[in-house]
């Protein structure tokens, strides 16, 4: 009896270094504070006055990372008074500042890699120094073109029209393409033989001039191309659209009006939702000496890996 009751007693007490968890922790998320702004960057102050996007201008800021190419972040409240925070690459294409198509790993594999770690697998290849990239497609659905290897060509009736597209030549033009025939505007040929690089999208913003009406109202993330009438200045925009309370997100048409009011002739959404990043180049070392390039919009945390992307660089 004695040995039962002992065992018993022993069986009873109460320790002390049990977890509670029932005590739930607190995560504290960052505030987000805009501080004032009192002065509009002129690439803003277009937005403002041909987009009817803006309700309730924020803040921005301009960056020059080179000569030839500057990041914009502008963030505003849109017409329903959502927050939205859009980064703009403008580039100066007689600057030495080139467009490059990357792809993972700096391969002719359908494989995925982030946008940050192609930037630096490609750096090499690219001639250059890659200054800021964007992403470029996420399914082998879309037209890829690497260093003059065709690795996947969308075809339509037998012949060689991909969806809309960003291409660079040979001799190093830019070139926005058509797509199919439609009742908006003829196809124009092209020898996509020229090409040296090309990354085809999903929806037009503007063809030739003329911003192209989507049926679609859905408000997310976007990654749009926009190109110059003269073919002298490259836009990349990515609108954040992933975390709500920072930034809804922006619909085709309202995008299409941006792209306009910021000087493109051609425009057209590259990829949406989770895969839209924009990386820039740091311009300080790591602890380990190696040159990173940082994520500076708000994609998802467990970003959505691309297939190729388009890079930006500056010729040595």
């Amino acid at each position: 009896m004695f040995v039962l009751f002992l065992i018993s007693f022993v069986s009873c007490k109460k320790r002390d270094d049990y977890p509670k968890f029932d005590d739930k922790k607190e995560e504290l998320v960052p505030e987000d504070v805009i501080p004032p702004d009192n002065k509009i960057e002129q690439i803003t102050q277009r937005i403002i006055d041909q987009a009817d996007v803006v309700k309730v201008f924020q803040m921005d800021s301009t960056i020059q990372l080179a000569d030839g190419l500057t990041r914009t972040h502008i963030r505003f409240l849109n017409k329903l008074n959502q927050p939205t925070s859009i980064q703009i690459l403008e580039i100066d294409l007689s600057k030495k500042i080139v467009p490059y198509v990357m792809s993972s790993f700096d391969d002719h594999l359908y494989v995925a890699q982030p946008i940050s770690d192609m930037a630096k697998y490609n750096e090499v290849s690219s001639g250059g120094e890659v200054l800021a990239a964007i992403n470029g497609a996420s399914a082998t659905t879309f037209s890829y073109i690497k260093n003059g290897r065709k690795i996947n060509i969308s075809t339509t009736s037998g012949k060689q029209k991909t969806r809309p597209f960003f291409a660079v030549q040979f001799d190093g033009k830019p070139y926005i393409g058509n797509c199919f025939d439609t009742v908006q505007f003829e196809f124009e040929p092209y020898d996509i033989n020229r090409f040296k690089g090309l990354v085809s999208g999903t929806e037009w913003l503007q063809y030739r001039g003329s911003v192209i009406k989507s049926t679609s109202a859905v408000v997310q993330a976007n990654t749009a191309l926009g190109l110059s009438s003269n073919k002298s200045t490259l836009y990349a925009v990515v609108v954040d659209g992933i975390n709500s309370s920072f930034s809804v997100g922006i619909t085709f048409n309202d995008l299409a009006w941006v792209m306009k009011a910021i000087g493109a002739y051609d425009a057209f959404v590259v990829n949406s939702g989770g895969t839209s990043v924009m990386t820039q180049r740091k311009l300080s070392q790591d602890p380990n000496g190696q040159t990173v390039w940082d994520v500076v919009n708000k994609p998802p945390l467990n970003m959505v890996n691309t297939i190729n992307g388009i890079g930006f660089v500056k010729t040595k």
